[in-house]
């Protein structure tokens, strides 16, 4: 119904569409009445008073009804309240002075032609404000009487029909009284309608903002695998590649729907291995609808951010402990290692003695090499980040690594795609990073063997989870599922001698620059991925669903 304001606002197209179904109505009634009166012998036909008057009227009201439907047709394509009321208002004028104009001319109220004043003072009501009901009704009842009175005093005097004009007047205020209490409630009801969409509309927005907003990457997928809704966590977490259907997107992920949708659907999580395309994800799956009907819904999380997550406030506890029993070692071991020189230079030392004095100093060396490596752990500043650009650095690294190990330039290949991916990181966080790595990538990989393959160097931006990755490749047998357990775990080396610290300072140095790293899956050889943070800028990159 129409809006009761009267103003500019829109209206829906129902009411619209009603417009322009009763103006085809209007034009069906006056073909009709003309008819009727050009064959006047036909059962249906009207005995005309002055039939001469009853064709030109009868015409003239056809061929408003014709161009009152053209506005209305033309109406229905502008949702314009003021055009439409002011299209019904008219056409009930002219309705009522064409309906009382043939029933003055073919014979009165008798003739039932005043009974299609209802239909058009009801329809005027509900198109236009239904403040004008009762102005209406008063109009079409006076004009009504008026043409009745003039109908008996001058053209058929013998059918006064005074009685019957006021029965159908009263007929016409009701009908209007009904009308109006009509719209006025049709239009309450659009109102609240109206407000229940546009809560449903804030909130659903409020909703779509939330979910671009999430940490965890948020997918809906229909029955049939096709993506709904994806925000940009998600697009960051899984690789960028092009297509609506989710196996386009990551096979692994597809793969992982078809098997939880053959169990049956639960509610539950699972853990994704990382590969070269995609971090470790854990996946959370739900249904959704009854059982399933309207798709699934996937909640992806960062896998080893999890694990981070899990093991900070440990860490940090871990962290303090070992710092303050680190300080307590140093003392007494400086003093065992400055005694430990003195007894080397005694001139009276046997060969034996010898032989423990150089374990003596070599475990010294050991433990204060560890102490260094927990007091960097507890210090843990987060230096100072430069842009840099990946290419450029890999390349100063790989000098400075091959040069300190007397090793040739082609034992480390870097390559970079594209060549000016940049990152922003503590030049000299990511130098340690990069030596223990490649140092852990030359002994556990056979690279320290002549003829070895190079340890590779490769990565980029936007080749995985959309941001700029580095992975350091080695040849070696890579590193087995009960041995990636505790990888990153502190003090666990799976080389004689070895401290257990390295990687683990390494993840953490990634960790205060915004950075992670992890251990990736490959065919052939080992290969340990650091994912950089994004880039930071002074204007807020916008988001994408």
């Amino acid at each position: 119904m129409d809006n009761q304001s009267g103003g500019n606002t829109p209206i829906d197209a129902d009411t619209r569409r009603s417009a322009w179904l009763f103006a085809l109505y209007r034009v069906f009634v006056a073909a009709v009445l003309l008819l009727l009166g050009l064959f006047p012998d036909t059962p249906l036909g009207l005995h005309l008073v002055t039939p001469q008057f009853y064709a030109v009227i009868a015409t003239a009201y056809l061929a408003f009804a014709l161009v009152a439907a053209a506005f209305a047709w033309r109406c229905t394509h502008n949702p314009d309240t003021t055009s439409l009321t002011r299209i019904a208002l008219i056409g009930g004028a002219g309705d009522g002075i064409g309906l009382i104009a043939l029933l003055i001319v073919s014979g009165g109220v008798g003739t039932g032609i005043g009974l299609l004043l209802v239909p058009a003072l009801v329809a005027a009501v509900l198109l236009s404000s239904a403040r004008f009901a009762l102005t209406l009704a008063a109009i079409a009842t006076l004009t009504l009487l008026l043409a009745e009175g003039v109908s008996a005093l001058f053209l058929h005097p013998a059918d006064t029909a005074i009685t019957q004009a006021g029965l159908l007047g009263a007929t016409l205020f009701a009908a209007g009284l009904l009308a109006r209490q009509f719209a006025r409630r049709a239009g309450e009801t659009r109102a609240q309608v109206e407000r229940q969409e546009a809560d449903l509309a804030n909130l659903a927005e409020l909703n779509a903002q939330i979910i671009a907003r999430m940490s965890a990457g948020v997918i809906a997928v229909d029955p049939d695998g096709y993506i709904r809704s994806i925000n940009e966590a998600a697009r960051r977490l899984l690789p960028p590649r092009p297509g609506r259907h989710l196996s386009s997107l990551s096979p692994s992920v597809a793969r992982v729907i078809r098997d939880w949708q053959r169990n049956g659907m639960p509610t539950t999580s699972q853990q994704l291995p990382g590969d070269r395309d995609q971090p470790a994800l854990r996946i959370r799956l739900a249904p959704l609808g009854d059982r399933g009907d309207q798709g699934s819904l996937l909640i992806l999380e960062d896998a080893a951010e999890l694990q981070r997550q899990a093991q900070a406030g440990k860490l940090q506890a871990l962290g303090r402990l070992t710092a303050s029993i680190a300080h307590e070692i140093r003392n007494p071991l400086g003093a065992i290692s400055h005694s430990a020189q003195l007894l080397g230079e005694s001139p009276d030392l046997k060969p034996h003695d010898q032989r423990l004095l150089d374990i003596i100093n070599n475990q010294s060396k050991r433990v204060n090499e560890l102490i260094s490596n927990v007091l960097s752990l507890s210090r843990r500043d987060a230096g100072g980040r430069e842009r840099l650009n990946l290419q450029e650095t890999l390349d100063r690294f790989a000098e400075e690594f091959c040069g300190a190990l007397q090793l040739p330039r082609e034992t480390l290949h870097a390559r970079i795609e594209p060549a000016d991916s940049e990152i922003q990181f503590d030049p000299s966080q990511l130098n340690q990073i990069l030596w223990n790595l490649c140092s852990n990538a030359r002994i556990h990989g056979g690279h320290d063997q002549p003829d070895s393959p190079p340890i590779v160097l490769r990565g980029g931006a936007g080749q995985v989870a959309r941001v700029v990755s580095l992975d350091v490749i080695d040849a070696g047998p890579g590193i087995s599922a009960e041995q990636e357990k505790d990888l990153f775990e502190p003090f666990v080396s799976g080389r004689a001698g070895g401290t257990g610290l390295g990687l683990y300072i390494s993840r953490m140095l990634c960790e205060n620059n915004g950075a992670s790293l992890e251990y990736v899956h490959t065919p052939i050889g080992g290969c340990f991925r650091i994912l950089f943070a994004p880039l930071e800028t002074d204007s807020p990159k916008e988001q994408g669903a």
